[in-house]
Formats: structure tokens, sequence, C-alpha cells
């Protein structure tokens, strides 16, 4: 967290931290100051980076960077995380693919269930994710991993050379996985090179752009935006993701899903 400039508003920083979000409202009354003062305090927070303002309130900015635990054990613990609502909403992304459709689909772990439900259909996965030769896939299922600087945390290849290689190619869908997807700040990453990857995916699809995010991503924001929601066609998620959430999305225009 970056230096906050008074106590009132380290406070205000730690509330929204461990409530996770909060209206100015209940800050006002809580703090005993006036709405304009919170308003004020908000301000002052999200041009520090500290948290993120929406209309009427606050939530916490969650910054997703991987810490110094041992990169396979951090890839393993997301992996193993939600399974049963990753495998849902991995099996309703192949719901539109057809027969011998070339896909990108990027790096994280959700995007791995997707690549494992794919069962009836000829398709080319292109994808810089460096876990595919791990998985179980079928025989229908081709692959063309791309090179580059590899990541280890990420598991995945990055830099010119990979970008280089997708915008040689285009797809007829782009399956991807999100660290945070918010309303207002849309698809967010904790590395910097991993979005030259999704744009460049982004740019090079012909049909529909579809974003795999369990409810634990929506409403987050991290470091770097990937896109703007105006590019995304589809958002799969859970049902336990807020209904609010899922409200918003589409009145900005793009289809959401829940299973």
């Amino acid at each position: 967290m970056r230096t906050v400039n008074n106590s009132r508003r380290l406070q205000i920083a730690n509330y929204v931290k461990q409530k996770r979000e909060a209206s100015v409202q209940e800050l006002s009354e809580y703090f005993a100051v006036s709405p304009l003062t919170i308003r004020r305090d908000l301000i002052a927070l999200e041009e520090q980076q500290i948290l993120l303002r929406y209309h009427g309130g606050a939530r916490a900015l969650e910054h997703l960077e991987e810490t110094d635990e041992n990169s396979n054990n951090v890839f393993e613990r997301k992996r193993v995380s939600l399974m049963e609502e990753k495998r849902r909403i991995a099996e309703k992304a192949c719901e539109y693919l057809s027969n011998d459709d070339i896909i990108f689909m990027n790096s994280g772990s959700t995007v791995l269930f997707f690549l494992e439900a794919i069962k009836d259909k000829h398709v080319t996965v292109v994808t810089n994710n460096a876990m595919v030769p791990f998985c179980e896939k079928q025989v229908c299922v081709e692959l063309l991993s791309l090179g580059g600087n590899y990541m280890e945390r990420a598991k995945s290849f990055v830099g010119e050379i990979t970008v280089n290689t997708i915008n040689g190619i285009y797809s007829n869908c782009a399956v991807l996985g999100v660290n945070a997807l918010d309303p207002e700040r849309g698809m967010t990453t904790w590395n910097y090179q991993e979005c030259g990857v999704n744009d460049a995916m982004i740019n090079h699809t012909r049909g529909k752009v579809i974003l795999l995010a369990d409810h634990t991503k929506i409403g987050k924001v991290t470091n770097y935006v990937s896109s703007s929601l105006d590019k995304i066609d589809l958002i799969i998620t859970d049902d336990g993701c807020d209904p609010k959430y899922v409200s918003v999305f589409k009145e900005k225009g793009v289809d959401v899903i829940v299973v």
C-alpha cells in the first residue's frame, strides 16, 4: 500500500480492505464525517491506487501478483481451487466451438479445464500456456504451443516472439482466463507482458472473445489492463457471482452466462 496522507484515510483504507467494499454513507457514519469529506478521501485513496471508487462507495483494489511462495505450489493451488465451478464454466465454453476451429487460449489455470473438456470436435488450440503438455486431452485436439520468454510463476510464454507469432494467425474464437474482471476497468492482469499476449489474441480473433471467470475474479481490479469490455463478447462465470455484476455487464453490452 502506498503512503496515505492522514490517519483517517489510513483507517478508511483498512476498513475497505477488511470489508472488501463500503458505501459512502456507511463510511460517513462510521468515521463521523460528512459524505463530502468521505468522497474527497476516496478520491485521494484511488489516486494512490489503494482502492477503487464506484458510484456511492468504494471497493478494495486487489493486487493479484504472486508472492514469494514456490511457483509450482502457487499454480497448483489455483488449479485445484473451485474445481467444480471451473469445470462447469469450461464445459459451457465448449458449446461455442465448431469443427476445425482455430482457438486462442491464454495462460492460467481455469483455461486448462477448458482444454480438457473438449470432447467431440476437431480443433486446433493456439496457446502460450506452458502447462498444456501436462493436461489430459482428446486426440481431436491439436496443439500449437507459442514460444517466447518463459515466465516461471505464470507458467506461460510472453514477449515479442509470442506476440509476433499470434499476429500471423487469425482464430475463430478466443477462450481466455482472467486474473480480474471489473465492469468499469475491464480485464486486468498482474503482469504487464501478459497484456500484450491477451491483446494480440483478442485483436486476431474473427469470432467470439470468451472470458472464463469464476466468481472470485469478478469485481476485482489488478495492475495492468488487458482489454476493455467493448472487445469482449461473452463472460462465463459460476453461480457464486453477485447478480449485480451480471446486470452491469449486460447493460454494457456483454453477454453473461452463469453456470
